[in-house]
């Protein structure tokens, strides 16, 4: 706001101020009018100024501001008239308003749940309290209180709405909150005997709502910003916020568990003997067999007297065959205890196969879902070969369809691995392509952890460590793979992301990748690498203000640099991290395949994922058309 637009701010004050007084003391309908004029004749001045100054803003916000202000001033000459009369135009007005404020921030669970419950309020305290006689203008009062709670209801919305400039916030959540309030002394002062007390306190409170609701209509279009079209629509939003909410809500009640973490082989062996452990069903893959990295694990168990059995056929993205094979072998074997030895796919396999071994009468596809598992695994130690994926942490295990290539996801809290072996001398070795990209896939964990809706004070803290570790150890750990410092720090920034998205869940990012998986058997980590920043950037605004904290609580941005500047500074700084480690900006997807991978995202992320801004089928093909070659 520019200081002649400041002036005449205060100018515009001062009058309506006066025309209010003067009105007040004298209390004619005449001067009513000529006070109710100035606030009207004010919000087309401010139209006028907004548009000489060609801001742009919320454009149809300005409009419907200045069409409720004249409706208010056509409801206060209509109540000298009719009272029925005037109290229909003024809910014409708050109808205005509230496709005013709907042109800021799309109808969603925040404006829904604060309508229904002013509603039910406002009703019962109309309803029930004795003092009230309606009499025949009943029916007239209850459909007026349900229009201007609908109106407050939808100022929530926008006040509660961290994408919205916050001085239009607050103009917008105080107007409102006064007309209400104005409104409330109003039915005091006509239907329960209340003294002229009330009728001042009713036309103070009015007053400074509409100079407050008409100053909007210069805020909303200098606002800079523009409202996020809703990507899927309000009833299938509203399931899904109401969904995420119940699941937040009850956070501190589910029973996560956290893995202890273990410092070698010996550790893990004693800790075996100690519980009586006799034989272990070892799941890995057939590269890190082959590469030797199951034979000190195997020796050490071994030399404490614990046999060992090992299922080496897993594939990338595990696949249902490759579950059963290792269940059956645990039980054929005699096994009492499971170890995965490998990256997210052995893991995977593991906590599957797991959920087999203790519900051996239930078809893995029943288990698909979110707590369709109960039981408890046996004992179970993760051992990370990669520091990435997190599955060490989580209590996720994504499966892939043999036939149909289709990948699913198994939630429960009883499959978060017992311990985890967190040996930086596990990751030496790895070629610098899968340091780079199972290094993305911690990263993206923790980003989707952190921008979600889900977060806690303890998921925000780790999702912080684990990008100021990556960021300051991931292009050492890629360009000097024997570096023990940097190959620890990033186990550590693993496991701290993987604890991070386990209670906070993910996003978009995943849901494609894990699409991509199914379909072309795309590495995970190379997916969430690629993908990663162009969700971030069709989040916009609606992940701007936790991707710009991220971005500066982690050191990507300076602690003064605007929300805008240093979400952009995140998204670059994906961005060049992918191209410094020759990560690819795009992927293998087939036109004729898109729409039928955005259905398997839309099922997998929707309710689930409380992702910034909710997208469906139709909206998530726009992320496959951004990384396609």
């Amino acid at each position: 706001m520019n200081k002649k637009t400041a002036v005449w701010s205060g100018v515009y004050f001062i009058l309506l101020a006066a025309a209010a007084a003067v009105y007040i003391v004298v209390n004619t309908d005449a001067l009513k009018a000529v006070a109710s004029s100035v606030f009207a004749v004010g919000g087309i001045i401010n139209l006028v100024i907004a548009l000489r100054c060609k801001a742009k803003g919320y454009p149809a916000s300005k409009y419907l501001l200045v069409v409720a202000a004249i409706f208010c001033l056509a409801g206060d000459i209509g109540l000298c008239y009719n009272f029925i009369a005037g109290m229909a135009l003024f809910a014409v007005g708050h109808i205005a308003y509230i496709a005013a404020f709907r042109t800021i921030n799309m109808v969603g669970w925040r404006t829904v749940g604060t309508s229904a419950l002013l509603i039910v309020g406002a009703l019962l305290w109309l309803l029930l309290w004795p003092a009230y006689d309606f009499g025949d203008l009943t029916p007239a009062i209850i459909i007026y209180a349900v229009v201007i709670c609908c109106m407050l209801g939808s100022a929530i919305g926008v006040a509660l709405d961290g994408a919205v400039n916050k001085k239009l916030r607050f103009c917008i959540y105080l107007g409102a909150s006064l007309f209400y309030i104005s409104d409330l002394f109003l039915t005091i002062r006509m239907f329960a005997g209340g003294g002229r007390g009330y009728s001042v306190a009713c036309l103070v409170t009015y007053y400074l709502a509409q100079y407050l609701l008409t100053m909007c209509v210069l805020l909303s279009a200098q606002s800079g910003e523009s409202r996020v079209k809703p990507r899927m629509n309000v009833f299938k939003r509203l399931f899904c916020r109401a969904y995420q909410a119940v699941f937040y809500l009850a956070l501190p009640l589910l029973p996560y568990r956290q893995p202890k973490p273990l410092g070698g082989s010996g550790e893990a062996a004693e800790l075996l003997s100690s519980k009586g452990k006799r034989k272990a069903l070892i799941v890995t893959d057939s590269t890190v067999y082959k590469l030797g990295l199951c034979d000190n694990l195997v020796s050490t168990l071994r030399n404490q007297g614990i046999d060992c059995a090992i299922y080496s056929d897993t594939v990338a993205n595990p696949t249902v065959s490759n579950v059963t094979a290792a269940a059956d072998l645990f039980r054929k074997e005699g096994c009492d205890c499971l170890i995965a030895v490998g990256g997210g796919s052995a893991m995977d396999c593991a906590k599957a196969a797991g959920a087999l071994i203790i519900k051996p009468k239930k078809s893995i596809y029943k288990m698909r879902g979110v707590l369709k598992v109960f039981g408890k695994l046996p004992l179970f130690i993760a051992v990370p070969t990669t520091a990435g994926t997190g599955s060490e942490t989580t209590i996720a295990a994504v499966i892939t369809d043999d036939k149909t290539r289709d990948k699913f996801t198994i939630i429960s809290f009883c499959l978060a691995p017992h311990y985890a072996i967190l040996d930086p001398a596990m990751t030496i070795g790895l070629p610098p392509s899968v340091t780079a990209t199972t290094g993305m896939d911690a990263l993206t964990h923790a980003v989707e952890a952190y921008i979600g809706r889900s977060t806690t004070r303890m998921t925000r803290r780790l999702a912080v460590e684990a990008v100021s570790i990556i960021r300051a150890n991931l292009l050492t750990a890629y360009t000097d793979g024997k570096n023990q410092y940097a190959r620890r720090r990033m186990q550590y920034a693993a496991y701290c992301a993987g604890l991070a998205f386990t209670i906070s869940y993910v996003g978009y990012v995943h849901a494609v990748a894990h699409s991509l998986g199914g379909k072309y058997n795309t590495p995970h980590g190379l997916a969430n690498a690629v993908i990663l920043p162009y969700v971030l950037k069709r989040y916009g605004v609606s992940a701007r203000k936790r991707l710009a904290m991220l971005s500066r609580k982690s050191g990507v941005s300076d602690a003064m640099t605007d929300d805008q500047t240093a979400a952009e500074q995140f998204i670059a700084f994906v961005e060049e991290l992918n191209a410094k480690m020759n990560i690819p900006a795009k992927l293998r997807v087939e036109e004729g395949d898109i729409a039928e991978l955005s259905r398997h995202a839309d099922k997998e992320a929707n309710p689930l994922y409380p992702v910034p801004a909710l997208m469906d089928a139709k909206h998530i093909q726009a992320i496959y058309n951004d990384i396609k070659e």
